[in-house]
């Protein structure tokens, strides 16, 4: 997958760049191919697996230009992607601009995010024209100010492995006022989730959005009376069952969990990866194809995949956090 980026970068980069690749202890020999690449990439190896968040930290000190773009490996860019971003970056209230990523056919994937009061992220493929700010976008593809990035301290390297690094770096945009946005005339080709095995992603997505949320709950607050650019519900997303189960919906709305209720399996793929538990009467590979990173249950076995979760029953009602958090990041850089 590197090199194929790689590759493709040299084929569709007109503008002068340098290329740093960050090798996270790979396992094989894919240091060494990357070394070897055409394209020159000066290589960084690390004795450990630091996640994306502090990978991307160590790399972008030693880049020697304030325009950063940060890539996952499961990339590839197409013509004329770069200028677009660059020129994104000189508009004043602009932090972070991202590319619109496509799937293999070129078709739009996604286009933004919605952050939802619970701290989940969904994703949605809306239509984009000119820059488009959005509440978030992974950072497969980001582009922004060296300097500006120190400034923040960079990504926080307590998610460590998984996700939502990017989504605690947005989150910190919307609290300084500034934007994230998609960039219409900028395009990318992303292969989704290539780095990561099943078992892995849910765990991790399970561990990291709990940590997030914890985090800017007082500022996501107010997301419930937002529109989405989807036809999805607003809702905590802790639980999804497929079916006709009232006495079980009852049980948990009773426990103060958030439940959404789905007529069919299909249904699934306009949830955008926003449940942390699915329960369902069968078909469990099916499910688990569609949304990799929840738990999959019987309607039996509900508590014991709460519990791998890492959801916590409670028969009193949450106490809202309404905290303000003057300062917001520490200086880790």
């Amino acid at each position: 997958m590197v090199e194929n980026l790689l590759t493709s970068i040299a084929i569709h980069t007109e503008m002068a760049h340098e290329i740093v690749v960050f090798d996270n202890n790979s396992p094989d020999d894919t240091a060494d191919r990357v070394q070897r690449h055409s394209s020159n990439p000066r290589l960084i190896r690390s004795a450990r697996n630091l996640g994306y968040g502090a990978g991307i930290n160590s790399a972008v000190r030693i880049a020697s230009s304030d325009d950063i773009v940060i890539m996952n490996s499961d990339l590839r860019v197409t013509p004329g992607w770069l200028p677009p971003l660059v020129a994104a970056l000189n508009e004043n209230h602009v932090a972070i601009a991202s590319p619109i990523y496509c799937d293999a056919e070129e078709n739009p994937q996604e286009t933004g995010a919605v952050i939802t009061a619970d701290g989940h992220v969904h994703k949605h493929a809306a239509p984009v024209i000119g820059l488009q700010p959005v509440d978030h976008i992974s950072a497969a593809c980001w582009a922004f100010k060296k300097s500006w990035f120190e400034s923040i301290g960079g990504f926080n390297p307590a998610f460590g492995l998984g996700y939502y690094e990017d989504v605690d770096v947005a989150s910190l945009c919307s609290h300084y006022k500034r934007s994230v946005v998609v960039v219409d005339s900028s395009r990318v080709i992303h292969e989704e989730n290539g780095s990561f095995e099943t078992t892995q992603t849910r765990h991790l997505s399970h561990r990291n959005h709990a940590r997030n949320a914890a985090r800017w709950q007082w500022l996501y607050k107010g997301n419930f009376s937002r529109h989405t650019h989807t036809n999805a519900a607003i809702s905590n997303g802790q639980v999804a069952i497929v079916g006709h189960y009232p006495d079980l919906t009852r049980e948990l709305q009773a426990k103060y969990l958030s439940v959404t209720q789905l007529a069919s399996i299909e249904e699934l793929e306009t949830r955008g990866h926003r449940d942390d538990v699915i329960v369902v009467d069968g078909d469990h590979e099916l499910v688990e194809s569609k949304a990799p990173r929840a738990e999959v249950t019987s309607p039996h076995d509900i508590y014991k995949a709460l519990k791998r979760a890492g959801i916590c029953l409670n028969s009193i009602p949450p106490r809202p956090l309404f905290s303000s958090i003057s300062n917001v990041r520490s200086q880790r850089w």
